[in-house]
């Protein structure tokens, strides 16, 4: 029996992904309670927004070593991330996630990932210089 996949928390703007939150006008991502499915409306409806990702955070299935991020068994970007900012101070307080039970940082570092995850901010190049994963 094959077992459940892991959720990526930053995935990009595609069919099938799931609308997460929203960057705030200060940079943090809000969360939303129940994720929107992404589909072919929702497309229509942002085909007047450029660089999407930057304005809102999408999650979708981890593909693993399919992904440019992937490193040692791990998601980079959250190791990353956690790396350079060793030094911050960060609140106690998860935030309310509609993915934590299936989400690739918290399984991969637990919930110091969660106290992260507000403050990354996905920018992707534009859908002509993207390349698949």
């Amino acid at each position: 029996m094959k077992l459940p996949g892991k959720t990526c928390p930053s995935s990009t703007m595609e069919p099938g992904a799931s609308l997460l939150g929203v960057v705030n006008a200060n940079g943090t991502v809000g969360y939303i309670s129940t994720p929107v499915t992404v589909d072919a409306v929702f497309i229509a409806e942002m085909e007047g927004v450029a660089d999407p990702e930057s304005k809102f955070r999408f999650s979708g299935t981890c593909v693993e070593k399919g992904c440019k991020q992937w490193s040692d068994g791990n998601c980079g970007v959250i190791k990353n991330v956690m790396a350079a900012n060793s030094d911050v101070d960060l609140e106690s307080q998860l935030p309310d996630c509609s993915i934590r039970s299936s989400c690739r940082w918290y399984h991969q570092e637990g919930a110091v990932a969660c106290s992260f995850c507000p403050y990354i901010i996905t920018d992707m190049l534009s859908k002509s210089k993207r390349t698949p994963v």
